[in-house]
């Protein structure tokens, strides 16, 4: 007889009548083909290395068998079919004690280190406890170093909003003297506006003063009546008339 040792993987969703009745058909097979379940382990649900079958975890089984090649291959041919089985591997070993008890060893250190990470040990309890003492200890010591600088934050915002108001009062005041400084140019404006009109008044009063004085001047004396022109004056100048060369002696007034 030949040991064996076989790991398969069932399906995680199994109920657990459906597991009894597909492990109770392999163990009738290997019956069958005149072998034998020496041990069997249960390692459980399990997450693989790597999904299968659109599967992350598996139900782990580990049975060490003796039996011939032929009881092997129709163990396997059944696995390979089933649909309860995901995943499946056999070796051959040479003592099928030394194995199984080793297996279980492994399990039992496992099953321990996994209670422990759940149940806390009592003896470390109240080195854990003043640990934690110590801790909350040092939580309020930062909380109230928190506190501090929160304190300090705020008196900083009120230095800013201090400082804020009087860049504030700063503005409002240098409005008020641009306002001023408006109301000085208006008002000197005003005065230029004064001194215009009473210049205006000034040149008016002295045009006036000088139509007064051309209207009082002396007007000049009419002119003398022209002389009367003198009497036309007769002059006789005696004029020879000459007929067939003859002299008259007529005298004739010209003129």
């Amino acid at each position: 007889m030949i040991g064996y040792e076989t790991v398969f993987i069932t399906h995680p969703d199994l109920e657990e009548d459906v597991l009894k009745t597909s492990l109770k058909k392999f163990k009738d097979l290997i019956k069958k083909a005149k072998g034998k379940v020496v041990h069997e382990h249960l390692w459980g649900r399990r997450k693989m290395a790597y999904s299968i079958a659109n599967q992350k975890y598996g139900v782990y089984h580990i049975w060490y068998l003796e039996g011939s090649g032929t009881m092997l291959d129709e163990l396997q041919t059944q696995f390979r079919y089933s649909d309860e089985v995901i995943r499946f591997q056999t070796v051959r070993v040479e003592d099928l004690e030394e194995e199984s008890n080793f297996f279980s060893e492994m399990l039992k250190t496992q099953q321990e280190e996994e209670a422990a990470r759940k149940v806390p040990k009592v003896a470390d309890s109240e080195p854990d406890k003043d640990k934690d003492k110590d801790k909350d200890k040092d939580k309020d010591k930062d909380k109230d170093k928190d506190k501090d600088k929160d304190k300090d934050k705020d008196k900083d915002k009120d230095k800013v909003k201090v400082k804020d108001k009087d860049k504030d009062t700063y503005k409002d005041t240098d409005k008020i003297k641009d306002k001023d400084k408006d109301q000085d140019k208006d008002k000197g404006k005003d005065k230029d506006k004064g001194k215009d009109k009473r210049e205006r008044k000034k040149v008016r009063k002295h045009e006036a003063e000088g139509r007064m004085e051309d209207t009082s001047v002396a007007t000049p004396a009419p002119a003398p009546a022209p002389a009367p022109a003198p009497a036309p004056v007769h002059v006789s100048v005696p004029v020879s008339i000459s007929t067939a060369g003859e002299d008259t002696g007529t005298d004739v007034d010209s003129d």
